[in-house]
């Protein structure tokens, strides 16, 4: 066992030593062959990148498209409360008339709010799916034109990746990389020309 221990702790030294010396050798290359290589890796891939919030505060279909949808869900959540009120309506006015009810009359009154608090839940649920496949319909319309955009805008292939950026999603960003004016500017121009 102790021989096994010395064979393989001089395996490892030797390993180690050609490591060292692999380190040094690729250290003693001409610095200009490393520099002119890591400046062409660095043009071909430059990166960009986009800042969501600030985005969806200056772009002006953003803002329109946001405020269709605060108004579509608005007036579903005023159809909701207004069915949530005549339900509870007419469930006093049978509970008021219960005591004088007959138990057909009251089997009826059963039935009825049975209904009604099925059709309560149906439409929410219809709702909450209309609201919910409107919303993916506009994030997807609003990815559709910034990627399209993005894509005119670097038909020069001046970058190989442009990234969006959220708060909390990067520790570090370098503000010389932030192209967010120049694509809240060419999306709004776009929007305008559009309109006309």
């Amino acid at each position: 066992m102790k021989n096994f221990l010395l064979v393989f702790n001089c395996v490892l030294l030797l390993l180690v030593g050609y490591l060292y010396y692999l380190h040094f050798q690729h250290d003693k290359k001409p610095a200009e062959t490393v520099h002119s290589s890591s400046t062409s890796s660095n043009e071909k891939s430059k990166v960009a990148y986009i800042d969501l919030d600030s985005l969806q505060n200056n772009y002006s279909y953003y803002k329109k498209i946001k405020a269709d949808f605060e108004r579509k869900q608005s007036s579903a959540n005023d159809e909701i409360t207004a069915m949530q009120k005549k339900y509870q309506s007419r469930a006093m006015q049978l509970q008021q008339k219960a005591a004088t009810m007959n138990q057909k009359e009251q089997e009826e009154a059963m039935q009825e709010m049975n209904k009604m608090q099925q059709d309560l839940q149906a439409r929410k649920q219809s709702i909450d799916n209309e609201l919910y496949n409107y919303n993916s319909k506009m994030k997807e319309d609003i990815l559709t034109r910034i990627q399209d955009f993005l894509k005119d805008y670097n038909k020069d292939g001046k970058y190989s990746y442009i990234f969006s950026y959220e708060p909390g999603f990067m520790f570090y960003k370098d503000s010389t990389l932030n192209i967010t004016p120049d694509v809240i500017a060419g999306l709004n121009k776009l929007d305008s020309e559009n309109k006309k």
